[in-house]
């Protein structure tokens, strides 16, 4: 008699096929999901950008706008006018008004400012509140204050406006004094009054004494500041608007960039992109707070129609092979959900009339025996150390009848995790070849081959192995130790079990839908 094939004959690929797929484009869509996974972070950016813009309009104090234009008109050029404080025609009419705007915030125009208004503050403090700008290339030097009043802000507008005027002015008339004194006293040394150099004199002294009667021609206030009608800060409506529109460009910044920092595996798509093996089921995410492994019926609907369809997808993954069949159940790390995978696919095989066997390789932290309830007599180890025989140490599970049958593992505070390197004995790797005389279907629930190497003889001789990922769990680096360490074994997994999927993207709840209890009624009559 031949002894069975300890791998039935199935269609494979290469290892590097699977453990490095090709790259592909990023899709509209992809980029959407990543928004909604991390709504979260936009939401917080949104309400903190905007709490914070609402607390400083609600806080701040109010601040009003005047402006006051200042013409400049330079005097053409004049010999009588050489020298005097007044803004002539040059070639460069923008470097005047420039010139004008800077004297306008000179020391000399404060000073006067604070004693026109008989304001308490310093002349740097009232400047602090001024500014003197040119109007595109106009003549014009726009003069504006701002203020924590309308009334404050008006007039220190249109104080530094008429306060340029007078210190030009003044300045003006002290240097024409001088000039015209100079000259009278030329004239009385020119002779009589009918020379040519008393008769020029004379007209310059006419000259400047005309321009000593008025103000300075170069300058005029063109339009004094009005009244403010409102404040221009804060505004309340456009500050929180512009906030709303900056929160959520730093939150979709933020979801990005967590994106690509986060190791974990939140998407099937990047599952795919790290293992090109097909994706068997999908299990939704369960509310659940409990971490322990779940039975049936702690399972919502979806999930336990989400292992029936890993059952019949295992089912055809067999490409018509027969006999019984052994199945090794791993992920890459600890709380991924591959016990509950192993306990309710064995369960969905054994209500569809299979026999199983429940194996519970994970020597480190057993717990099937606490999700079923069960304190066997003997457990793997005894089995393995021929302490025990496979028959006498498998128990069947209640509710299954002989359907249903598990081997467990001792409690490590009994001793389990010490015999950890029993599973490289001669007897572990013949354990499976005699489970599947006993049973169709032999499903092993093997630990996290990152972390322990306990179940990679198991994993070696076992038909099949399916890999459980839980998307928000599973580390990137770890699935990709996890596919290395498969290749290098030439071990290639029959797919995935993609647990922790968003309900929108698994089975419809029209199918886990329970029946009406009309028609439970109706069912049991018949």
């Amino acid at each position: 008699m031949q002894p069975p094939e300890l791998h039935p004959e199935r269609p494979s690929r290469p290892a590097a096929e699977w453990l490095h797929p090709s790259s592909e484009p990023l899709p509209l869509e992809r980029y959407i999901r990543v928004l909604r996974q991390r709504l979260w972070v936009i939401v917080l950016c949104v309400v903190v950008c905007v709490g914070v813009t609402i607390l400083y309009v609600s806080t701040a104090e109010s601040v009003y706008e005047a402006e006051a234009d200042l013409l400049v008109t330079p005097v053409e050029g004049s010999e009588a006018l050489v020298g005097l404080p007044l803004v002539r025609e040059s070639n460069d009419p923008t470097r005047d008004v420039e010139t004008v705007s800077r004297l306008v915030r000179s020391g000399a125009v404060a000073e006067r400012v604070k004693s026109d208004l008989g304001s308490d503050r310093t002349p740097r403090g009232l400047l602090n509140h001024v500014t003197a700008e040119p109007v595109a290339q106009s003549n014009i030097v726009a003069i504006t204050a701002d203020a924590e009043t309308a009334k404050e802000a008006q007039q220190l507008a249109n104080g530094f406006a008429n306060a340029i005027v007078e210190v030009r002015t003044e300045e003006l008339h002290n240097q024409l004094d001088a000039v015209i004194t100079r000259l009278r006293d030329r004239r009385r040394a020119a002779g009589g009054p009918d020379t040519p150099t008393r008769q020029a004199l004379e007209l310059q002294i006419n000259e400047l004494e005309t321009l000593r009667g008025g103000p300075d021609p170069s300058l005029r206030v063109q339009n004094p500041a009005d009244l403010p009608a409102s404040p221009v800060a804060p505004r309340p409506v456009l500050s929180i608007v512009a906030s709303l529109i900056v929160g959520l460009l730093l939150g979709i910044i933020g979801a990005f960039a967590l994106e690509m920092l986060d190791p974990r595996l939140r998407r099937e798509e990047q599952v795919r992109g790290l293992l090109r093996l097909p994706v068997l089921a999908r299990v939704p995410r369960e509310s659940l707070r409990d971490k322990s492994p779940l039975r049936p019926n702690r399972l919502s609907p979806g999930a336990i129609e989400a292992y029936r369809t890993l059952r019949a997808t295992l089912s055809v993954s067999r490409g018509g092979v027969s006999g019984p069949r052994s199945l090794l159940i791993t992920g890459a790390s600890a709380s991924e959900g591959k016990t509950t995978t192993a306990i309710n696919l064995a369960a969905s095989l054994a209500l569809a009339g299979h026999r199983v066997i429940l194996i519970e390789a994970d020597l480190r932290r057993p717990s099937i025996g606490r999700a079923l309830g069960m304190e066997p007599k003997h457990d793997l180890m005894d089995v393995i150390l021929d302490e025990a025989s496979l028959e006498d140490a498998l128990a069947e599970v209640e509710g299954y009848g002989p359907n249903f049958s598990v081997l467990l593992a001792r409690d490590p505070g009994e001793g389990g995790a010490p015999f950890a390197d029993g599973l490289f004995l001669p007897t572990a790797r013949t354990l499976l070849e005699r489970a599947k005389e006993h049973a169709d279907f032999v499903i092993v629930d093997a630990p996290p081959l990152t972390e322990v190497i306990d179940g990679l003889a198991l994993a070696e001789h076992a038909d099949e192995l399916l890999l459980v990922i839980r998307l928000g769990r599973s580390l990137q680096k770890r699935v990709v130790q996890l596919g290395e360490l498969l290749a290098q074994h030439g071990i290639e997994p029959v797919g995935i079990a993609v647990v922790g999927v968003p309900p929108s993207e698994s089975a419809s709840d029209y199918y886990v839908t329970a029946p009406r209890p009309a028609r439970k009624r109706a069912l049991a009559r018949g």
